[in-house]
């Protein structure tokens, strides 16, 4: 399941309360705005009773002076377009009214000033002089319409400015948490073969107390590291010398006992002597690879490498033909990977099938097809449940061969560092019994380290 990022965390929440905040904001312009318009119109429908009852009292009047009907139609354009009124006497009657005033409202009793009847807008105006009175009624859905279009001018850049706005807080805290990515992927890049200082340089106030703590922690395990493995490779490379020195003289001392009953002990020591040099041979080899000295910036072939190796074994394990080379045809075996790795990796993987193979048993090289390497014995079946656990360092299957445990961690030390792999098969592929190692790497060459 994916984790959701402090920028995205920091951008959906500013998002969000800048949205709000906007929108809280409109909702109050858009209350004070309603407030203003109905303020307005109401001015409007004041000032046009003030202006039309003296014109509408003095129609009146000269018409009664002529003998004319008084209740009829008044011009429409004598008032806005937005009402209409109605002129009554001070009898309650209607005298005059607009050509578009519906006749079903009753206009009185209305009270003086406004107020509101069947949801329209009313203001009653009277003439103390004459007792005639005023009622504007204003049109239905002027005001709704006015302040809908107010709110519109307002809400519809809002909503196209939210998410501008959004984009542009998430490109700002982007730019701003570049140095967090780009510390991650500093500290991602280091191991234990890259202990390299951190860069903490332009890190802002925020990270630079973290960079440096990071920095001088890789630094102090950088030191430990290069304590332990110059400790491994000194103590292996000096044991050397005094192992091989008093194995030489104890099988000189063999011969002088002869027969005698100290010639067994001796046999015993030999032996043990013997499996120490094998043991100081190996921690020297996993020195050199802590250092990381298998990975190669240029491609090798590996076939000579691979024929060699074989070539060596063939007069040492007992029989000429018992360790056998098949190269597939046509294959190239390029890889970016020290020599020495690969030789290391593959005489480690033919000792092992030696050591625990049937005694006398074949053991197969078969270089291909592909980019892969197959080393195959004949002996008992390797429980699958043990297979993953034997190639961690000083960790054996049930056997009573003489080994150090170390020789398979070392290969996948190697193809880990080289960017291959290792697989264990047991029983062997198309057989019945026997053990099975592959090295393989991608089709496609690992870039450079």
């Amino acid at each position: 399941m994916a984790r959701p990022s402090i920028a995205w965390r920091l951008a959906a929440g500013v998002s969000a309360s800048m949205a709000l905040l906007w929108i809280g904001a409109a909702s109050i312009a858009g209350m004070v705005m309603s407030a203003q318009i109905n303020e307005a119109f109401d001015q409007s429908l004041r000032q046009g009773a003030l202006r039309l009852l003296p014109l509408a009292v003095h129609e009146i009047q000269e018409g009664d002076e002529h003998g004319q009907d008084r209740v009829r139609g008044a011009d429409p354009d004598q008032g806005t377009a937005y009402f209409t009124y109605y002129l009554i006497d001070p009898r309650g009657r209607v005298v005059l009214r607009t050509d578009d005033a519906p006749e079903s409202l009753p206009p009185a009793p209305v009270a003086a000033g406004f107020s509101e009847l069947g949801g329209k807008r009313l203001f009653s105006k009277r003439d103390p002089r004459s007792g005639f009175s005023i009622v504007l009624v204003e049109h239905t859905g002027y005001r709704r319409a006015a302040l809908r279009a107010a709110l519109d001018a307002v809400l519809w850049p809002l909503l196209g400015l939210i998410p501008l706005a959004a984009a542009g807080i998430w490109i700002a805290i982007q730019r701003a948490m570049r140095p967090v990515g780009r510390l991650a992927r500093d500290i991602s890049e280091r191991s234990s073969h890259n202990l390299s200082p951190l860069a903490t340089e332009g890190q802002p106030a925020e990270l630079a107390p973290i960079a440096d703590a990071v920095a001088s922690l890789l630094k102090r395990l950088s030191a430990a590291l290069d304590a332990e493995r110059a400790f491994a490779a000194s103590s292996a490379h000096e044991l050397r010398t005094p192992i091989a020195g008093a194995l030489a003289q104890t099988q000189l001392l063999a011969v002088e006992l002869g027969d005698q009953p100290a010639g067994q002990r001796l046999k015993e020591v030999e032996l043990s002597l013997r499996h120490l040099s094998r043991l100081s041979e190996k921690l020297l080899q996993l020195a050199r690879l802590d250092a990381g000295f298998a990975q190669a910036q240029t491609a090798s072939d590996l076939l000579p490498a691979l024929r060699l190796v074989v070539r060596d074994f063939q007069p040492t394990s007992g029989t000429p033909a018992r360790v056998t080379l098949q190269v597939c045809d046509g294959l190239v075996l390029t890889r970016r990977i020290n020599l020495d790795a690969f030789a290391i990796a593959v005489r480690n993987l033919i000792q092992n099938a030696l050591l625990h193979g049937a005694a006398d048993g074949p053991v197969d090289v078969i270089a291909g097809p592909g980019q892969q390497v197959r080393v195959v014995n004949r002996g008992p079946v390797v429980p699958t449940e043990m297979l993953p656990r034997i190639t961690e360092p000083f960790r054996r299957g049930v056997t009573s061969a003489a080994g150090t445990g170390l020789g398979l961690s070392i290969v996948r030390a190697i193809m880990d560092q080289t960017g291959g792999s290792l697989t264990l098969r047991s029983p062997a592929s198309g057989r019945s019994d026997g053990f099975e190692a592959i090295i393989a790497w991608p089709d496609e060459p690992p870039s450079t380290p």
